[in-house]
């Protein structure tokens, strides 16, 4: 039984898949792409190219956490990696993951340092989203006191990001898979907050580094994303807040948003940066419009009915 079994969710990035696939090559890993119903070819091109790698060719477009969860179910290893499709690594060190995994019995989820393909370091490990940290998040502008992803050594933290995340597959037997309520974005700030409520650990460990390139599957669909982005985290602050937590996080989120819009020196020399962040400040007090869950319900609706992988 591997130790560790890689999952791989793909949606028209077939270029950046089978670069990450590439660098995946000779780890000893159980590797298994679930494929979310790609019109580029992605399928084709992972059976013709590498055989070795478990294919879940999906007829239907599911949210990350669904698709994650078939691919969890299917596999056998103790430790789970949940990757984008858009990362790679020179060198994964698999081993010194599962070895830090195999010496911290408590910690059930361990996150790589993220840097762009530029080398610049991504922030990646966060504290949770509280109605106190989004508070704080206001004083400070979101500077301070709300990222964790900093140091050469590996350090407890609140959560990080999905993009590239070792999980421990008897920490997920005892608080569950992910919440397929979440279509995409927080998913993984749910699970990571469950497992801490269970009294489970989550690890940032920068001495293995991912490069994070980031998909442009979203990227002509702005406004769907931030809809998408936002929806869910109003979801993930009622689930663990309640009404009156979610509201208040809600004001102060937005308020941050609002004020970087109006005060931020990028905001007045860049108008798509205001833009955004408008957006961003309109979507955290009330989410208007569709995201990218209609996107897929659409798609799904033209190609028929959803069907097992």
């Amino acid at each position: 039984m591997p130790d560790v079994s890689v999952s791989i969710v793909n949606t028209n990035s077939r270029e950046l898949l089978l670069a990450c696939l590439g660098s995946l090559s000779g780890s000893g890993a159980e590797i298994v792409v679930l494929d979310n119903a790609s019109e580029d070819g992605s399928a084709e091109a992972v059976r013709e190219r590498l055989p070795d790698v478990r294919l879940i060719a999906q007829r239907h477009r599911a949210g990350f956490g669904a698709n994650h969860n078939t691919v969890i179910r299917a596999t056998s290893g103790r430790y789970v990696y949940v990757l984008n499709e858009d990362t790679t690594a020179a060198d994964w060190r698999l081993d010194r993951l599962a070895a830090y995994l195999d010496a911290h019995p408590r910690v059930a989820a361990l996150g790589p340092s993220l840097v762009y393909p530029d080398g610049r370091r991504q922030d990646s490990a966060w504290r949770f989203p509280t109605p106190f940290v989004s508070a704080l998040g206001l004083v400070t502008l979101g500077k301070a006191g709300v990222k964790q992803s900093r140091g050469d050594a590996p350090r407890r933290v609140d959560w990080v990001m999905g993009a590239a995340l070792l999980v421990r597959r008897e920490a997920l037997e005892e608080v569950g898979l992910f919440d397929e309520e979440f279509f995409l974005y927080s998913e993984e700030v749910d699970l990571q907050f469950r497992l801490h409520r269970a009294g489970w650990e989550v690890h940032y460990f920068p001495q293995a580094t991912v490069v994070h390139h980031e998909s442009q599957f979203s990227a002509g669909i702005p406004e769907r994303r931030i809809n998408e982005m936002w929806r869910s985290r109003h979801r993930y602050w009622r689930k663990h807040h309640g009404r009156a937590g979610a509201r208040i996080a809600a004001l102060s989120t937005g308020a941050q948003y609002a004020a970087r819009a109006a005060f931020s020196p990028v905001a007045r020399s860049d108008p798509g940066f205001s833009a955004r962040m408008r957006l961003h400040a309109r979507d955290a007090w009330a989410v208007r419009g569709p995201g990218l869950r209609e996107l897929a319900d659409e798609w799904n609706g033209r190609v028929g009915p959803a069907s097992p992988p």
